[in-house]
């Protein structure tokens, strides 16, 4: 299987890379491009599409994204160009050559009133994140009716810096003393990138090989916690106070953010097996280095 991953620097870049190491994918960033990695500028659409040509790939990955909400608000222009035109660039260039791309998109699609969410179920994205990954969810749609759109939720793993992701970064929480409050508003997923990885590496002779295997898909972590919640677990799991933390029970601020966006995953769960590991287990083993260095 001649593969290509896009976002390859990026946090499930990664896992992806190493999930599928013995194919040797062709893995793409910019950025923080890595030696063998291709540096491919996804904004320069001539670029993606001599890429796609010259490498031939039969499964692409696309992994990138700006997926910073606050961030997506605050450079649209930018969130625009790598959502939504890269990957409908993307999509076609895929199409053009017979390849099939896997597209990985949000629970932030829906508002997050009327969980848990078919694959079915009408997107209402509250915040131009969401609108962005919704607007590439149907150029790659419309690209190919053998293309794959893959909705996960939060997602955390082996990160390079706590603020890579939004669950790792709350061990600041834990360590800053001062009493303060966090989001226990917001109903999450949190979902290890390394599950996703594996999941689709259990589901890519079944991508390939099954006319059916397309459209939209769902991906979640098994267990429901707030960010409260999660920095409760991380507290206990690494042996840290966590009473100078209250669950803020309010909205919080910043680009708005579904309430409860739980992903209905059954029509995944029917075509390969799904990958759902521990929580609290992944975050001490993620985060104990972390501690380490503090």
């Amino acid at each position: 299987m001649k593969m290509m991953i896009t976002g390859a620097s990026g946090l499930l870049g990664r896992a992806c890379s190493k999930v599928f190491a013995d194919l040797n994918p062709i893995t793409c960033a910019w950025t923080r491009a890595c030696s063998g990695d291709l540096k491919l500028d996804l904004t320069d659409a001539e670029a993606i599409r001599t890429a796609v040509n010259d490498i031939r790939p039969e499964l692409i990955l696309h992994t990138a994204a700006e997926r910073k909400p606050d961030i997506c608000e605050n450079q649209q222009e930018l969130t625009q160009s790598l959502n939504v035109d890269a990957t409908r660039t993307l999509a076609e260039a895929a199409e053009e050559i017979g390849a099939k791309l896997v597209y990985i998109s949000t629970d932030y699609v829906f508002d997050g009133t009327n969980p848990p969410y078919a694959v079915d179920a009408i997107p209402n994205p509250l915040n131009f994140y969401g609108q962005t990954k919704r607007a590439g969810e149907e150029a790659v749609l419309q690209a190919s009716g053998n293309h794959v759109v893959l909705r996960v939720p939060i997602l955390y793993g082996e990160v390079e810096t706590l603020e890579e992701s939004p669950v790792t970064t709350l061990l600041n929480e834990l360590l800053n003393p001062a009493a303060h409050s966090i989001d226990d508003w917001a109903v999450r997923y949190p979902t290890y990138v390394g599950d996703v990885a594996q999941t689709l590496r259990n589901w890519s002779r079944t991508l390939l090989n099954n006319p059916e295997s397309s459209g939209i898909y769902h991906m979640s972590g098994a267990e429901e916690l707030t960010k409260y919640d999660m920095a409760c677990a991380i507290g206990d799991v690494l042996h840290l106070d966590h009473s100078h933390l209250s669950p803020d029970h309010q909205p919080p601020a910043g680009a708005p953010r579904p309430e409860n966006s739980q992903l209905d995953i059954s029509r995944i769960q029917e075509e390969t097996l799904v990958v759902q590991t521990a929580f609290s287990t992944n975050i001490q083993r993620i985060l104990t280095q972390f501690l380490f260095q503090t």
